[in-house]
């Protein structure tokens, strides 16, 4: 993507719905791309994170950004019931309670692995915002294989404890939402499976 220039100022087009793509992840952090198509091109032009915040707060932050919504959509996990003061609810649950419309889950990949091929295949068709979505590229370039030591090599599971899991993992809902077949690894633009460090990369 930075050899082809398409991480670099993308801003919000109007007439065209924002989407977002959400993260609900290990250790209470909350990561969501906002997106939109225009023709060909998926634009991302926001990214939110945080840990231990409630939805309130993320939601409260979309409000001030003036978008037209599409949809948003939640991991699969977003369908399972948390503990709340009053009662129980599920993320879906919670979100539309407060205001959110058009909430969707995107159901879980069979293997982790082909949700991730999917995402470094659709990344070919899209766009980012290098200032708004600094800290959401950031995470995706440091998203790692774990090490395993018994064999000396890199696994194919990712790293999930080290802040970076959230924000990879919301993208890979873009992927699988919009890629083709994404279920069994995207036919568009296939590349050859990594053997390095790298999980995913833009």
């Amino acid at each position: 993507m930075r050899k082809e220039r398409r991480i670099t100022t993308v801003p919000f087009t109007p007439g065209y719905p924002v989407n977002t793509f959400w993260d609900i992840g290990n250790s209470d952090g909350t990561a969501i791309w906002f997106h939109q198509q225009v023709g060909q091109q998926h634009r991302f032009i926001h990214f939110l994170e945080g840990w231990g915040e409630p939805y309130s707060f993320f939601v409260s932050a979309m409000q001030t950004l003036g978008y037209t919504w599409g949809r948003h959509y939640l991991p699969h996990d977003g369908n399972h019931e948390r503990q709340g003061e009053n009662s129980n609810l599920t993320p879906k649950q919670m979100l539309e309670r407060l205001g959110l419309r058009n909430v969707e889950i995107v159901e879980r990949v069979a293997e982790l692995q082909h949700g991730i091929q999917a995402t470094r295949d659709m990344l070919a068709l899209a766009w980012i915002d290098a200032e708004n979505c600094k800290e959401g590229i950031d995470h995706v370039d440091n998203y790692r294989k774990k090490w395993i030591a018994s064999v000396g090599a890199f696994g194919d599971e990712p790293v999930k404890s080290d802040g970076n899991s959230e924000a990879a993992d919301a993208l890979r809902q873009w992927a699988q939402v919009y890629g083709s077949d994404a279920g069994a690894g995207s036919k568009r633009q296939r590349v050859p499976k990594r053997r390095n460090k790298s999980a995913m990369a833009v």
